[in-house]
């Protein structure tokens, strides 16, 4: 039935293939009955046997260039995400070891795909949890049905692309396709193998060297055509460890933690009651006292936001939301000036912890650097300790550069990079010493200036080098959100019990 109604729809396109196929077929056929009845089968079998010997260095050529080859072919596929931190790179580069070192897969039993899979698996899975004894079950049951859920769509997108006639193809057909294997497969295969070695005997009986042709020339034609698929093999087997690699890393890693709309749920807690489409970048301005952290917010939010005065001004931190038309939207966190008090160092942390990208704030007029270098040495060791997610970058804004020798002169603007002026020498100096002192790379610092009843100076390049940066501190961002949905909320528990009480309840009342 199945096949009936299957050559009725594509009797045409039969009809087709047999008319191209039938001659080249025919053609075969009449040529083997020609050599056999002229006597030439024999002489036909030694050269084919001749020209196999002559393909073997070919094929060991071909098998050594295939897995090369490969590892070109899916280049941008090997590239690690921009998105992962430096626990999830270092099970990349794992992944990519056993890509290169893995023997290429038949893809004929499906017991060497599954081997090669755990390998994966269990290889990314003990980078993240190397002190645990199943480091392979380390996930709950919502990132493991996400997964699957993306899983499925993956193989559906690439099902109906390549696949011909896949939409045909239903449950009941593959099922009478198992139901087949199992009654006749063994049956059919003993049988090929039975007739098959039956005609090699009797072959070899009624003409023993037309049948050592033959036999030469068919093991190397198989060989050759085993060769052709190597390159086949190498290239899916590269791209299943690669595939099977990065979906483990996004399982371990935690990147499953939220769904797209759990994920924008957290943006907008994130946010405090706000709930724009996608929350602005945070930025926290940190520097010694006096270093124009709140004339530099309220230059760049072109209003006065924060005080400003000789004497500190700002004793708690405080986030303000800049949106100008033009320029990209951040919400910039203001702390007070950095000194020796305990508790301003844990709220230090605790602001960067939730910053997607630090701006420094250095005075050039301010000779000493050690309060600077001491806050931004604790800064980089708790980046250093945070393997498991990204951490912001720092940029450090040059200010009061207006007032550096000759202090007479203000002529903006200045080319740094030239510093054909006294002002400009002296500002590419300060720069060069503040990156020496704070060991920052030198493109990381913006000059700036705001003085007073004057235009402030280089704000546009300050913002240029944020815009440069916001790709990284809304990547920061992201991983912010995810790493800090990974415990246990009372709130969501809580919820939860209440539902499955309800529904127990309803079962209870209506059973």
């Amino acid at each position: 039935m199945i096949y009936g109604g299957t050559f009725r729809r594509y009797w045409r396109e039969t009809l087709l293939f047999l008319a191209v196929a039938l001659p080249w077929l025919s053609l075969l056929l009449l040529g083997s009955i020609w050599l056999w009845q002229h006597g030439y089968i024999w002489v036909w079998s030694l050269a084919a046997a001749a020209l196999g010997l002559l393909a073997w260095p070919l094929s060991k050529s071909i098998q050594r260039r295939a897995k090369r080859d490969a590892r070109i072919e899916l280049a941008d596929l090997a590239e690690p995400s921009r998105s992962w931190n430096a626990v999830e790179r270092d099970a990349w580069s794992a992944v990519l070891e056993i890509a290169d070192t893995a023997a290429p897969l038949t893809f004929t039993e499906l017991a060497p795909i599954l081997t090669r899979s755990l390998e994966t698996i269990e290889t990314v899975a003990r980078r993240f949890h190397p002190e645990s004894v199943t480091p392979t079950a380390q996930f709950s049951l919502p990132e493991l049905l996400l997964l699957t859920e993306r899983l499925s769509r993956d193989i559906r997108r690439e099902a109906l692309r390549h696949i011909p006639a896949v939409e045909a193809i239903r449950l009941s057909h593959l099922l009478w396709m198992h139901r087949q294997n199992e009654r006749y497969g063994a049956i059919a295969r003993k049988g090929w193998e039975l007739g098959f070695g039956l005609w090699r005997i009797i072959r070899a009986a009624i003409n023993p060297l037309q049948a050592i042709g033959q036999e030469t020339s068919g093991m190397f034609v198989h060989n050759a055509a085993r060769v052709l698929s190597y390159r086949l093999q190498a290239y899916a087997t590269r791209l299943l460890v690669l595939e099977v690699g990065r979906a483990a890393i996004d399982l371990y890693a935690g990147r499953l933690t939220l769904s797209p709309n759990e994920l924008q749920a957290a943006r907008e807690r994130d946010m405090a009651g706000e709930a724009p489409a996608l929350a602005p970048a945070r930025i926290v301005l940190m520097g010694q006292v006096n270093a124009g952290k709140s004339s530099l917010v309220n230059a760049l939010a072109q209003e006065i936001r924060g005080a400003v005065g000789p004497l500190p001004t700002t004793s708690h931190a405080a986030e303000y939301l800049i949106d100008l038309e033009g320029r990209p939207a951040l919400s910039v966190v203001d702390m007070p000036g950095l000194d020796e008090r305990t508790e301003l160092m844990a709220d230090l942390i605790g602001q960067v912890e939730r910053g997607d990208l630090i701006v420094w704030v250095a005075s050039a007029i301010q000779p000493a650097r050690g309060p600077d270098r001491k806050q931004l040495d604790a800064v980089r060791a708790w980046v250093n300790a945070q393997r498991t997610r990204r951490t912001p970058p720092i940029l450090l804004a040059l200010t009061h550069v207006d007032e550096l020798s000759p202090a007479s002169e203000w002529t903006p603007p200045y080319d740094i990079n030239l510093a054909a002026s006294a002002k400009a020498r002296t500002i590419r100096a300060a720069m060069d010493a503040t990156a020496r002192a704070l060991d920052l790379p030198s493109d990381a610092i913006v000059p700036v200036a705001m003085p007073p009843g004057r235009d402030p100076y280089n704000l546009d390049a300050l913002w240029a080098r944020i815009a440069l940066e916001l790709d990284e501190a809304k990547l920061v961002q992201l991983d912010r959100l995810r790493v800090g949905q990974r415990g246990l909320s009372l709130r969501v528990l809580a919820n939860q019990l209440g539902r499955a009480g309800r529904l127990i309840i309803k079962g209870i009342v209506n059973p």
